[in-house]
C-alpha cells in the first residue's frame, strides 16, 4: 500500500507547480451538486443537468493525468488490434483510429491548458477508447464511473410489416396499444428539432460501444427483453457514458409534443463518508480514497445506498439460498413455461439456458443470452445443453433456432463446449495470437522459463498452468504440438508493420488447463476432449442446413466464438435482426471478436511477478516497464485490453476486421418485437419457407460454407475514415486554471483509507452479517460489495448481480440492486510471489 502522507505531498507538489500563482480574489462558491446526489437516501435518479453540475464541478489535476496516460500508454502496447485500427481493410464498417497517438493528442492537451475540469478530461479519453469500437477495451474509473446518463422514455425500432422500412417509437405506445392492435401508434419524428433517425445514429455513434457496424450500434439503443432479463439499459434509456443536455423534446408525426429532462442514474459505489464537494468527488473517484471522517465500521456513514447495511436486520441484508428456484424469465416476450431450463433461471439467479418447443411447426428454440458463467454453473450449464439435445431430439423436433440476442460473451470454453454437443465431430480452429513487443518478450520468456523450472507437484505449477505468459501449455497452430519455448511461441512475425506471435491454440485435453482457463472451485472439461470424451464415431443430432441462429448482432467474445464456430467452421447459417432503418445486409456477430478479454489488474500482476523473477536473478531488464503499482494514482474499478486476435486458419488479418454478413436479415415487428415464440418462428420461416421475409437486398453476402473471408466488404461510408482525437480537443477553450486553486482544496484534505475493492473472500452466516463491513452485506455465505445494476462494473470486470428492485424506474425499466461477485468466489493460496491465473 502506498503512503497516503507521500501521495498528499506528491500532489500537493504536482499541483503547486503545474498551477499559476493563486489570485487574491475572493474564491467563487463551491458546488455542492456532487453532495446532493451522494448523500440522497431516497433514490439513485436525478435529473441530468444536477449529475452534470457535480461532474463539471470536479477539479482536474494536470500531474496525476500525465502520470495515468503514461501507465495507460505502457498498458496499450498489449493492445493486439493497434496496426489494424490505424489502418484497416476496407472491409472494417468503423473508422479507423490511433490509440498511441490519441494519447499523445492528450497529452498535448494537459500540456496546453485545455481542459477546464476532470469531466472534459475523462470524456475526451473515454472518447478515444469507444473509438476502437471494441468491447474488449474499457475503462471503468474516475468520476464517469459514477452516472450513466438516460432517456425518460424506452424506444423501439419497428416495421409495420417487416417489409416496410422501420420508425423509431416510444415503448409504451407499443405496450399500451397492445403491440398495435387497439391502435395505431405514431412513430418519432424529430427529437430535439432534429430529424429522430438523424439524431439517434449521432447518439449511437457517441455513446453506444465495441460494435463493429452502425446497425448494431442502433440496435444498443432500443429496449430489449433479450437484455431486460438480464438487469441491464439500453444505451438511450440508462446507459449513456455524456451528458446528452438538459432536456428531451420529442415531436411524433402527429405533431404531438413531449419535453421531458434528460435523467442520471447514480452507479452508487456503497458507502462514500461525506462526499461534498467536487474536490471531495476527486478524492473518491479518481484517486480511491475515504474522507478522513469515514469510519469503516459503520457502513451507513453517509451512505446513499438504499438497501439496508449489513448491520440491519438479517433477513434484509442476507440473500437466503433457500429462496425459491425460479423456472422461467418472468418477462412478457418468453414463454411462461420453458420445456428445458437451467437450475437457478432468472434475473436474480445464475442461470441462463432455456429451451422451448414450438411443436406444430417442429422447432426447438434455444436461447443463450450470456456464456457468462463461474463455478458449479458452468457444468449446470453444459448439462442443460445437453438436456436440451437430448429431450429435442426425443419429442423428434427436426429443426432448431438458437437464440443469442444480446449475448455478450464470458467464458470461452463454454461456447467451444456447447459447440460441440452440436458437432462432435469437428476439431474448431480457435487460432489467436499476441501483438509481439519488447515487454511481452520480456514477460513470457521470464515467466515461461519460470514456469519450466517447476515441478508438477510445485503448486505454482498449478497456479501458472493457463496464465497468458507460460507458453508451454498451448498449442502450436502450425504443428499442433505443445510449444517447447516462448521463443517458439513469439516469433515475431510480421503483418500489416506490426509483429505478431505464432498462432496458438487451446491445449483442451488439459484437464488442467480447463480448470485454470475458467476459474473455478468445481471441475470442468470441455465436451469431447480429454476428461470428457465423446462417444467413438458421434454425429451431430441436427445437420447443420436444419441450424440456425439468431442475432441482434450484439454478439461479444465468447459469442462471436461461437457463432465462428457454428457459421464458419460448421456452415449454419445466420439471421440478423433488427438494425437502421435501411435495407441491405447486415453483420452477426458485430461485437468484439478478440479472443482475449484481459483484466489490467492480471496485467499488472504478470508484470510486478516478471519483475520479481528478474530482480532475484539480478537480471538488467527487470525494469523492463515501470513499477505499475507507484506508476498509477488513479482508482480504477475495471479495465481491460484485447490481448489476442482471433484469426482464421492460414488468414493473418484478425477476425475484428473481417465483413461477417449474415445470410438474412429481418426487421423486428410490432408482432416479433416483445413476443419471442412469434420471433423464433419468424425468423424459420425466413431460412426454411418464405426468404421473402429477408430484408431487400440483405441475403447473397454471407460466406457461410464457402471457406473464405470477405476482407474487401460492401460498400461504407467508414471505409479510410479516422477518427481524430485532436478534431475532439479542438473544440475545448482554454481552461481557468487559477480558479482550479478553489476547488482543490479537498486534494489536501485527510484522506487517508483506500477504496475497498473486495477482492478478498471473506465468509459469512445470517448469524455473523455484522462481520461484513466496508459496504459489504453476506451474499450466499460470502461477504459482496452492494452495487448498481445497469452498466456498472465491478472489479475483474464482472456484472453487478442482480438481487432487488431498487424501487425506482428509468424508463419502463426498473433499477436494481445487487452485489459484485467476489473474484468469482474462487478461493485460491499461493505461497510464492505472483499473480493467479484469472
Amino acid at each position: 500500500m502506498k503512503s497516503f502522507s507521500l501521495l498528499c505531498l506528491s500532489l500537493l507538489a504536482s499541483t503547486s507547480s503545474a498551477l499559476p500563482a493563486t489570485s487574491t480574489s475572493a474564491a467563487p462558491a463551491q458546488s455542492t451538486a456532487c453532495g446532493t446526489i451522494v448523500n440522497d437516501p431516497d433514490t439513485y435518479v436525478f435529473n441530468a443537468s444536477l449529475a452534470y453540475e457535480c461532474l463539471t464541478s470536479v477539479p482536474f489535476n494536470p500531474a496525476v493525468a500525465t502520470r495515468f496516460l503514461a501507465y495507460y500508454n505502457d498498458t496499450l502496447q498489449f493492445q493486439s488490434t493497434l496496426a489494424y485500427l490505424r489502418n484497416p481493410p476496407t472491409s472494417y464498417q468503423q473508422p479507423g483510429v490511433d490509440l498511441l497517438l490519441g494519447l499523445q493528442n492528450l497529452q498535448d492537451g494537459i500540456n496546453n491548458g485545455i481542459f477546464p475540469n476532470q469531466y472534459e478530461f475523462e470524456a475526451a479519453l473515454q472518447t478515444l477508447l469507444y473509438a476502437t469500437h471494441d468491447a474488449h477495451v474499457n475503462l471503468f474509473a474516475g468520476i464517469l464511473s459514477a452516472f450513466t446518463f438516460a432517456s425518460p422514455y424506452d424506444i423501439v425500432s419497428l416495421s409495420i410489416d417487416g417489409i416496410q422500412l422501420p420508425k423509431v417509437y416510444f415503448a409504451f405506445d407499443l405496450f399500451e396499444s397492445k403491440y398495435f392492435t387497439t391502435y395505431q401508434p405514431s412513430a418519432i419524428k424529430t427529437i430535439n428539432g432534429v430529424n429522430a433517425t438523424t439524431y439517434l445514429m449521432e447518439f449511437a455513434s457517441k455513446n453506444s460501444i465495441g460494435t463493429l457496424e452502425k446497425n448494431a450500434d442502433w440496435n444498443q439503443l432500443m429496449l430489449s427483453a433479450a437484455l431486460d432479463i438480464q438487469g441491464y439499459f439500453d444505451v438511450f434509456s440508462g446507459g449513456a457514458t455524456f451528458y446528452p443536455g438538459d432536456t428531451i423534446t420529442t415531436v411524433l408525426e402527429n405533431g404531438t409534443t413531449y419535453t421531458d429532462n434528460f435523467q442520471a442514474v447514480y452507479n452508487d459505489p456503497g458507502p462514500t463518508g461525506p462526499l461534498e464537494t467536487g474536490g471531495d468527488f476527486y478524492n473518491f473517484f479518481v484517486l480511491g480514497f475515504y474522507p478522513a471522517s469515514f469510519n469503516e465500521s459503520d457502513d451507513s456513514t453517509g451512505s446513499s445506498s438504499v438497501v439496508p447495511s449489513a448491520t440491519a436486520t438479517a433477513t434484509s441484508t442476507v440473500v437466503s439460498s433457500a429462496a425459491a428456484t425460479p423456472s422461467n424469465w418472468n418477462n412478457t416476450a418468453y414463454p411462461d413455461t420453458p420445456d428445458v431450463v437451467q437450475t437457478d433461471l432468472g434475473t436474480y439467479g445464475g442461470g441462463y439456458i432455456s429451451g422451448y418447443f414450438l411443436n406444430s411447426t417442429s422447432i426447438s428454440v434455444l436461447s443463450i443470452p450470456s456464456f457468462d458463467e463461474y463455478d458449479a454453473a458452468l457444468n449446470t450449464f453444459q448439462s442443460t445443453i445437453s438436456d436440451f439435445i437430448t429431450r429435442s431430439k426425443a419429442a423428434g423436433l427436426q429443426k432448431v433456432v438458437i437464440d443469442l440476442q444480446q449475448n455478450t460473451g464470458g467464458q470461452p470454453l463454454l461456447a467451444i463446449d456447447t459447440f460441440k454437443q452440436f458437432f462432435p465431430n469437428i476439431d474448431p480452429f480457435d487460432g489467436s495470437r499476441m501483438r509481439a513487443h519488447p515487454s511481452a518478450d520480456v514477460m513470457g520468456n521470464t515467466i515461461t522459463g519460470y514456469f519450466q523450472s517447476l515441478n508438477t507437484t510445485d503448486e505454482d505449477y498449478y497456479a501458472l498452468i493457463g496464465d497468458e505468459w507460460v507458453a508451454t501449455d498451448l498449442i502450436n497452430a502450425n504443428t499442433n504440438q505443445n510449444f517447447t519455448s516462448w521463443a517458439e511461441f513469439f516469433g515475431p512475425h510480421l503483418y500489416n508493420g506490426d509483429n505478431f506471435t505464432t498462432v496458438q491454440r487451446y491445449n483442451l485435453s488439459s484437464i488442467l488447463f480447463d480448470d485454470a482457463a475458467t476459474n473455478t472451485n468445481f471441475s470442468f472439461a470441455v465436451y469431447g476432449y480429454g476428461a470428457n470424451p465423446a462417444p467413438a464415431n458421434a454425429s451431430p443430432p441436427w445437420a447443420a442446413e436444419d441450424i440456425v441462429l439468431l442475432s441482434d448482432g450484439i454478439c461479444d467474445s465468447s459469442c462471436a466464438l461461437f457463432m465462428e464456430m457454428m457459421h464458419h467452421e460448421a456452415g449454419v447459417r445466420v439471421v440478423a435482426a433488427g438494425g437502421l432503418p435501411t435495407t441491405g445486409p447486415m453483420q452477426a456477430p458485430s461485437g468484439s471478436r478478440g479472443a482475449s478479454d484481459y483484466d489490467v489488474s492480471i496485467l499488472d500482476a504478470n508484470i510486478d511477478f516478471a519483475q520479481q523473477i528478474l530482480q532475484s536473478d539480478n537480471s538488467p531488464e527487470q525494469n523492463f516497464l515501470p513499477n505499475r503499482t507507484t506508476a498509477m494514482d488513479v482508482f480504477v474499478t475495471y479495465a481491460d485490453i484485447n490481448l489476442r486476435d482471433q484469426v482464421r486458419r492460414n488468414e493473418t488479418i484478425p477476425l475484428q476486421f473481417a465483413y461477417e454478413a449474415a445470410d438474412c436479415r429481418i426487421f423486428y415487428t410490432p408482432k416479433t418485437i416483445y413476443n419471442y415464440t412469434a420471433l423464433w418462428q419468424y425468423t424459420a420461416d425466413a431460412i426454411w419457407s418464405t426468404p421473402s421475409l429477408c430484408v431487400q437486398g440483405s441475403t447473397g453476402f454471407a460466406t457461410t460454407g464457402t471457406n473464405t473471408t470477405d476482407f474487401v466488404g460492401p460498400s461504407s461510408s467508414s471505409a479510410g475514415a479516422r477518427t481524430n482525437i485532436s478534431d475532439y480537443l479542438a473544440a475545448l477553450n482554454s481552461s481557468s486554471i487559477s480558479s482550479l486553486t478553489y476547488l482543490n482544496d479537498g486534494l489536501e484534505d485527510g484522506f487517508a483509507l483506500q477504496r475497498y475493492k473486495n477482492t478478498v473472500v471473506t465468509s459469512c452466516t445470517i448469524e455473523s452479517a455484522a462481520a461484513c463491513t466496508g459496504g459489504t452485506i453476506c451474499d450466499s455465505g460470502v461477504c459482496k460489495l452492494e452495487c448498481v445494476v445497469g452498466n456498472a462494473k465491478c472489479a475483474g470486470g464482472q456484472p453487478c448481480q442482480a438481487r432487488s428492485n431498487a424501487g425506482v424506474s428509468v424508463g419502463s425499466q426498473a433499477l436494481l440492486k445487487g452485489v459484485c461477485p467476489v473474484s468469482n468466489s474462487k478461493v485460491t493460496t499461493k505461497t510464492s510471489p505472483g499473480p493467479l491465473v484469472d
